[in-house]
Parts: structure tokens; sequence; C-alpha cells
């Protein structure tokens, strides 16, 4: 079920359903009853009255502040700036308004030749359809609402503002606010036509009236029209939103179990997309999400709903399918342990953790040194060690006696240094010797001995153990060679002794198989003794070639090969043998073509003994798997089968000469088979496997692919 590719499509096509229901859902519960996006409930809030007010506290500020930037025109002694209404476009109030502080004025009112001064703007404000009024006036607030009416006062300090001018009219005025610094507010201090003013609500007379509809380009329009839409979907909404959730949460257990295994492959499937490091596939994606976010962002004001709506979705499902990718990679690498060696902190980490533990490693190296030669410590060099407390005490007694000759306290120092000097250099001297020795020892020359006498003492011992093991490894080697190569010898004489009479036997048996014979007891008899000298013919030479494989004595000739031909052409010789047990032979490979660098006489008879202890010992009428696969740089042969007769011995013993399955050798067979199977393998740098599990006899080879 894990491995169904299927489910798997299903699963990442409604998950991204059943997320976006959750999140409408949640979209929708969260916002139906906000006052926020409802335009009959907005306008009457304290989050409106608080807009609104900090709206005209800004316009006041930048009039007294920053009046010079604006364009400007005069009515009568009247300055009047003016600047487009998107200035000061605060969320979504749509308003106009008209300031006025002693001969200045602000608005957001499109001048015109008719609305050109403070009455006709006044005038323009005040009639604007479907608009309520707000004005105060000496201090005293005026409003069509409610809200306004009541609660407007309180926001009435934010109309305190400090500023100075040069000038006694205050015509042009230049305010001071906290963006100048403190030199300049003390060279100001100085100017005899420096005038400090602080406003408040009473200096100002404000003039505006708004439209208790959303702008058209609002976001609290568009999710109100949005929450509209899902109104009707209320109820369906609450059972959908439980259910959804629990999907979802199965579905992402189900792909937290599956993803990563494929049909047909043993092991967690990774491609080559799962080893770039992860840090950039994540900021690849983060790079595309933010891409379509801009897109968003940039079309967000638009006033067409149902563009709007294609957006969301867009960035959505983007979003998901990236997520989708890295969630998809971040899984297979976790499950297969390379997640820290596919990401650059891993391997930054690695490098980190190698250089900070190679002193750990250093010290624990001498540590185990320490421990594992405490007793050679105690006799040789606890002996240096004293012999240089020696010379120093002596050194420290010559200083005493002889410090007043300055030439006779030299020479017994330079005696002295000499000494020991020349001790150092002859234990150094030692002890390279000795580990030469040990090199040799290593590379197999266990013939040259020590000679003692030319070390220094403490070294004796050393020598002795050396010695001793050299001798005894050279022993060993002498013997083990001299078996091997009697039982070689054995082998090959007793094989050419019985060969011999056998051929003979062979020959005669067919000179007699073409008499015409009449008596049927004799045939089967002339049969029977065909049948065992080709059964003893063959157990020669798979002794003879066993024993050769074992001894090395085997002159490979390598060569590229198709190993899938290879067994294709060995299954098609052994049809008919195959055919008469009913065995029905099942090949599952992933590709057409797998090539090894191997002998190909000796690959075909590894092959060969397989399928011959498949043809003699598999169930009758039973299936014989042959599975073939490529994974990364090695190919694994796995053949299977299940026995005829109960297994009852282990597979590290079946492998092992003259050995068989059958302990009462009823069938015919040398027991050499897979043992020489084994060997030609090993010689040739493959790995040979054999497993028993049950009635199950399998058998699996790895090579290196080229």
């Amino acid at each position: 079920m894990r491995n169904s590719k299927i489910l798997k499509i299903i699963c990442y096509i409604t998950l991204p359903i059943f997320i976006g229901i959750i999140i409408l859902a949640t979209f929708y519960i969260e916002l139906k009853d906000s006052t926020y996006y409802s335009t009959e409930e907005y306008f009457n809030s304290e989050d409106f009255l608080s807009t609104y007010m900090s709206k005209l506290s800004t316009v006041a500020n930048r009039l007294i502040y920053s009046n010079p930037q604006y364009n400007n025109i005069k009515d009568g002694d009247t300055y009047i700036f003016y600047s487009p209404n998107g200035e000061f476009d605060y969320n979504s109030i749509n308003m106009y308004f008209l300031i006025i502080y002693k001969n200045k004025a602000f608005t957001n009112v499109e001048l015109t030749s008719e609305v050109s001064t403070i009455e006709t703007i006044k005038n323009y404000i005040s009639t604007i359809d479907d608009n309520k009024s707000f004005n105060i006036i000496d201090g005293k607030v005026e409003s069509e609402s409610e809200i306004l009416t009541k609660r407007a006062e309180q926001y009435l300090g934010s109309f305190v503002f400090t500023y100075y001018t040069r000038d006694t009219d205050d015509t042009n005025s230049i305010a001071i606010d906290n963006s100048y610094t403190n030199d300049e507010i003390y060279v100001a201090e100085y100017n005899s036509n420096i005038n400090y003013i602080t406003t408040n609500i009473n200096d100002f007379s404000i003039y505006s009236s708004y439209n208790e509809n959303f702008i058209d380009t609002s976001r609290q329009l568009i999710i109100c029209k949005f929450i509209e839409r899902l109104r009707p979907y209320e109820t369906v909404f609450y059972i959908a939103m439980p259910i959804c959730t629990i999907l979802s949460v199965l579905i992402l257990l189900y792909l937290l179990v599956s993803v990563g295994h494929k049909k047909g492959v043993k092991g967690i499937s990774t491609s080559d997309f799962d080893k770039i490091p992860l840090e950039i596939i994540c900021f690849i994606g983060i790079c595309l999400v933010g891409m379509v976010f801009g897109l968003f962002i940039e079309k967000f004001e638009t006033t067409d709903f149902n563009l709007m709506i294609s957006l969301i979705f867009t960035v959505y499902f983007t979003t998901f399918i990236i997520c989708s990718i890295i969630f998809d990679t971040v899984v297979k690498r976790i499950k297969s342990k390379t997640f820290w060696k596919t990401t650059l902190i891993g391997k930054i980490a690695k490098v980190l953790l190698k250089i900070l533990l190679k002193p750990i490693h250093k010290f624990k190296i001498f540590s185990d040194e320490v421990r594992g030669t405490s007793k050679y410590f105690s006799n040789a060099t606890k002996k240096f060690i004293m012999f240089f407390f020696i010379i120093v005490f002596l050194a420290f007694i010559v200083f005493i006696l002889f410090r007043s000759d300055p030439l006779l306290f030299l020479l017994l120092e330079f005696a002295l240094v000499a000494i020991f000097i020349q001790k150092m250099v002859k234990a150094i001297s030692d002890y390279d010797k000795i580990e030469r020795k040990l090199k040799e020892m290593y590379e197999g020359n266990n013939q040259n001995t020590l000679n003692k006498e030319e070390f220094l003492p403490v070294f004796y011992q050393s020598i002795t153990y050396l010695n001793d093991v050299s001798n005894g490894l050279e022993n060993a080697i002498q013997d083990r060679m001299k078996s091997e190569r009697l039982k070689t010898e054995l082998i090959t004489n007793v094989s050419h002794d019985i060969k011999t009479p056998l051929t003979s036997i062979i020959n005669y048996v067919d000179l007699i198989k073409q008499e015409n014979i009449q008596n049927e007891k004799v045939k089967e008899y002339i049969e029977i003794l065909d049948n065992k000298s080709q059964r003893l013919k063959k157990l020669i030479e798979d002794l003879v070639e066993a024993s050769k494989v074992s001894t090395g004595n085997v002159k490979l000739n390598l060569e590229k090969i198709n190993i899938v031909e290879l067994i294709n052409q060995a299954v098609g010789e052994f049809e008919d043998k195959f055919e008469a047990n009913g065995l029905d032979i099942v090949i599952n490979t992933n590709v057409s073509e797998i090539y090894i660098m191997v002998d190909s006489r000796y690959m075909y008879r590894i092959i060969e003994n397989l399928f011959s202890n498949i043809s003699k010992y598999a169930l009758q009428n039973s299936r014989v798997y042959i599975d073939l696969q490529k994974i990364e740089e090695k190919v694994s042969i796995k053949m299977k089968n299940i026995s005829k007769d109960k297994l009852n011995i282990p597979a590290e013993e079946l492998m092992q000469r003259f050995v068989r399955g059958d302990k009462s050798r009823t069938t015919e067979g040398s027991g050499l088979g897979i043992s020489i199977a084994q060997n030609l393998t090993e010689i040739q740098n493959g790995k040979f496997n054999l497993i028993i599990d049950g009635d199950l006899f399998k058998t699996e080879i790895e090579f290196c692919t080229i």
C-alpha cells in the first residue's frame, strides 16, 4: 500500500483541497463577526474613531511643519495648501477635509475655478452626497455621527504642537519638531526674532465629511465581499472543518510513511534532486513564492474581485506545490539517513566538528597508549626519566662545587650534556630499528631476527618478544603453505590416478552400449554404470576446480560483459531441465543492460552451478525468481526457490565443501557447486551470500558495475 503511486498522487491532489477548506473555514469563522470588516459596524466603532482623528491630526501636523512643500493659492490673506487625497489615505476611509490655522489652510479637495476659496471649499465638503459632516470649531465638536459627537473629544489633545517662528506675524513660520538637532535649537535661541508657539485644538478650524462606505480599492472592502460570498456556506464550514482536519492529518501520516518507497525497489528510493543541498532548494522555493506574492501584492488594490480570488488561488497552489516538493525531499533524506549530509549546514558542521575533535582524538590516542603501555612505562621509560634526573642532579652538584672555576665548570657540564645526548640518540636509534622490524612483520617478512646485544638493556625484553613472535608467525606461515601444497598435490594426484581408469571405464561402457544386447536386465545395468561413471567424472572435475579456486591458482581474463544477457543465455540452456521439473522461471529486472568487469567463463560457471542446484533441489511445479537490479553503482543478482526437501542445515555449513541440503545423499551432486560459485565470485571481487528461511532457498550475488 505504501508503494502505490496512484494513492500518493490522490493524496497530493486532495490534500491542498482539504487544507484550503480548513483555511477558508478558519478565515470565515474568525472574521465573520468582526466589526472591522462590516460597514455598518465599523463606522460606529472605536477603530474608525481612532483612525479618523489620527488622520486629521496628521494633516494638522503637516500644515504646521511641512506646508512649504505643497502647492498653494491665496484667498485674501490666507494661504491654501492642497495635496492629492491619496497621500492621506488611511485604511478604507473616504473623506474630505479643510483645516485652517491662522492665515494657513490645508485641504485634499481638488481645487478648480469654482472651488478655490475657503468658503467654496467648506461648501463643497458639506454638500457631498451621502457624506456625513464632522467639524471642530473653537474646540467644539459638530458632527452627524453619533460616535464622533460623543467620543471625539478624548482625541483633541493630539492637536498640541510646539514650533518657533522668526516673523512676528507668523505668515511664513518655520516650525521646530524632533527632527531638529540641539545645535540648531541653540543657535536659534540667540536670534532676536525667535518666537515660540504652542498650539491646541482651539487654534484650528476643522471642516470634514466622510462616506460610510469602504473605498473601492481597500482591503476591507475586498475581505468584506469575500466574507459575504462565504456566508451561505457557514453551516458547511462547521461540518467540513473537523472532517477535513482529520483527513489532512491521516494523509500527512500516510505520506510520511510512504514517501521514498517505490514498487520493486528495496529501501528508500532517492534521486539526484535529493542530493542537491537543501538550503539551495529552500532558497529557490522562497524566491518563487516571493515572486508570486509580489505579483499578488502588486494587484491587491484591484477593484476586480474575481481577479483577486484568482490571484489568491494562484498564490495558494503555487506555495503548496513548492512546499510539497520540499516536504518530499526532506522526508526522503531523513529516511535514507542523508539529511545532514545533503545540507550545507551539515557539511560545514562536519568539517568544524572534525577540526574540533582532532585534538580530542589525539589526546584519546595518547591516553590509550599510556594505558596500554603502563607496564612498559615502568620498566623502560621510568629508567630514562631516572637517568634524566640523575644528569640534572649531577649538573647541580657540579654547579655547587665548581662554580668558582668557570672553565672546569663548563667542561664538566658539557660532558654531562654529551652523555645525555648520546644516550638519547642511541635510544632513538634502537626505537627506529624496532619500528622497522614491526613494519617487516606487517609486510610478511619474518625471516630476520634482531640481535639484542646491539640494543640498550632497557629494550632487551622487547627484542625477545619481537623475535619470538616473528619466528612463530614464520613457522605458522610455512606450516600452512606446506599443508595447502600437500593438500593440492594430493587432490591432483588422486584425481589423476582415478581419472585414468575412469576414462577407460566410460569408453568401454560406450562400446558395450553399441553392442546389440537383447537382455533387458543387462541394458539396465549398463545404463546405471554409465550414469555412475559420468557422475564420478563430474565429481573429479569439480574437485580439481575447487582445489584450484581455493588456492588462488586461477588465471582471470577480465572483460566487459552484459550480465542480463548472460543470465538469459543460461536460462535458455537450462530450459529443458527446468521444464522437466515443472519449474517456471520469472526474471525481474529494471534495465536491459548491466555491464560488469569479470571473467565471462568463470561468471557463466557461477550461474551454471546455481542453476544446476535449482534444477536438482527446487520443488517441482513451482516458481523460481531471478531478480536483477542496478542500485547506484552495483548490480544485485538474487535467485529464490522453494526446496523440495526439508532444509535442516545452516546456510554457513551449506557453503562448505562436500555439504548438501539432503544429509542422506539420496540425490546426485558433489556438494561442491555452491562452494565453487562462492569462491569464483570472491576472486572476481564480488560478494556471495546464501539465505535459508524455512524452505526458501535464496542466493545473492553482488558486483560493481562499470
